[in-house]
């Protein structure tokens, strides 16, 4: 600070001035404003001039009160003051009070927030019923308050959610989970997509529960405008191919739906592989795939989440804790270390996916029919379900011509000799998954095939190269 006199106001005003214009010169020539801009800076300063005349003119009233002492004391004062004071406070007295929405802009120079919306049928549920009550706890379901914790993170403690979910898809990609999906949810009530929330370990149960009362209620309202009479009792389901890959997913099965019952499709990994890594090219053509050579181990990345490390089927399926684990025998066979659930889940329903054909060839037709019938039984399901025709979820952009032609020349065929080497690593999976499966998984009474002789006579299959080239044996 300057210990020095201060030149006089308008001394300092005119080096001020002096002083912007050295600087502006120094900048450069000023910016040429448009007329636009003249006239936005106009209507703002009168508008805030408005907002600051009508802000006093409410407050007025506060500091301005003529009473009969002020009267007497102000009676040398002269009297067109002493009128100019009563007719303001007259005026101030006949103004419309501020309503709650001025004050709290007064207050606090921000708008009001705007309270949600309440819709049509909330209003009738308050109205006529006196409740806060959604359509699915109207329908029976309890109030979704008393599972989830006041945080909203948490559900609430021993709160059994687990007749939320009847049954779940959790594996693997490319093995005609889709297809699953798409009929499975004409005859039970799934949602649209896939719904990945259990691999979140922090809120994703939380966001699963929101999500199937969410779901409930659009039922119930769309039956609710048809006049339909909404069974209940229908099956309930989600798809999650990544749910069989996760650990979390694993525990939050075990902990909340240990009676939800799990579908799980496989593959022959050579073929799985091929199909996820076209996959990719042709659903994501903006990145490029890495070779397949540098895909035979853990996913790096650039990799796309396409690598030989998931095709270890035996050590994802051996985290559901149907096998007894005690022997080194079996131990070996398991290379990932992963964890059983500490707890059971529900039972298994194994399935290849050339099981869901629908081509005459080899009496495909006739094993489709009781793959269908078995599944039915397994679920639970009291109508017939459809024939599972081929869905392809690739090829995306192929109505884009020249990203077609890209795709095209990016796509492999796994039986090139220059995917030799990622071929082996995945015969080498391809064996030690079929003499797991066959050894220890199917021998438990909570894993369900079928037409178990033709499951078999798959899982040997996996023992040969599904392109015929010779593979040194494990």
């Amino acid at each position: 600070m300057n210990d020095g006199p201060q030149p006089p106001f308008r001394e300092q005003r005119t080096q001020t001035r002096l002083r912007d214009k050295h600087a502006s010169n120094e900048r450069g020539p000023s910016r040429k404003r448009s007329p636009t801009f003249y006239r936005n800076a106009r209507l703002l300063a009168v508008f805030t001039s408005l907002a600051v005349a009508s802000t006093n003119f409410y407050t007025l009233s506060n500091h301005v009160v003529i009473t009969k002492q002020n009267t007497h004391a102000d009676s040398s004062s002269s009297s067109s003051r002493s009128w100019s004071k009563r007719k303001i406070a007259n005026v101030a007295s006949r103004a419309a009070p501020l309503q709650e929405k001025d004050n709290v802009f007064l207050r606090t120079g921000k708008a009001p927030t705007k309270r949600k919306t309440i819709t049509h049928r909330r209003k009738h549920n308050r109205l006529i019923r006196g409740t806060h009550l959604t359509l699915a706890e109207m329908n029976g379901w309890p109030p979704i308050q008393e599972i989830i914790t006041k945080d909203g993170n948490k559900i609430a403690a021993h709160e059994d959610i687990s007749w939320l979910l009847d049954f779940a898809i959790i594996g693997f990609p490319k093995t005609g989970t889709t297809s699953m999906l798409r009929h499975l949810s004409e005859i039970t009530h799934m949602p649209p997509s896939e719904s990945c929330s259990l691999t979140d370990n922090t809120s994703g149960i939380v966001k699963l529960v929101k999500d199937m009362y969410s779901d409930q209620n659009k039922r119930l309202e769309a039956i609710d405008k048809n006049g339909h009479v909404f069974d209940d009792s229908t099956l309930r389901g989600l798809k999650c191919p990544q749910d069989l890959s996760s650990e979390v997913s694993m525990h939050n099965y075990a902990k909340y739906f240990p009676n939800t019952k799990l579908i799980v499709g496989v593959r022959h990994p050579v073929r799985w592989f091929e199909s996820l890594y076209n996959f990719r090219v042709s659903n994501v053509p903006w990145k490029k795939m890495l070779h397949t050579s540098k895909l035979t181990r853990g996913c790096t990345y650039g990799s796309q989440g396409v690598c030989a490390h998931r095709a270890n089927f035996a050590d994802y399926l051996s985290q559901l804790g149907k096998t007894p684990m005690d022997t080194s025998d079996e131990r070996n066979l398991l290379s990932m270390g992963l964890s059983p659930v500490k707890s059971p889940v529900g039972k298994v329903f194994l399935y290849d996916v050339s099981q869901l054909s629908e081509s005459e060839e080899d009496g495909a037709i006739i094993q489709s029919t009781q793959f269908r019938r078995d599944l039915q039984d397994f679920l639970g399901l009291n109508v017939d379900i459809p024939p599972f025709p081929r869905i392809d979820t690739s090829r995306r952009f192929d109505f884009l011509e020249p990203v077609k032609k890209q795709t095209e020349q990016d796509r492999i065929d796994i039986c090139d000799a220059d995917h030799d080497r990622i071929r082996q690593v995945l015969m080498d999976k391809a064996r030690i998954a079929s003499r797991w499966m066959k050894d220890y998984f199917l021998k438990s009474a909570d894993v369900v095939v079928s037409n178990r002789e033709h499951f078999l006579e798959i899982l040997d299959g996996w023992n040969e190269d599904p392109c015929n080239v010779v593979v040194s044996k494990l």
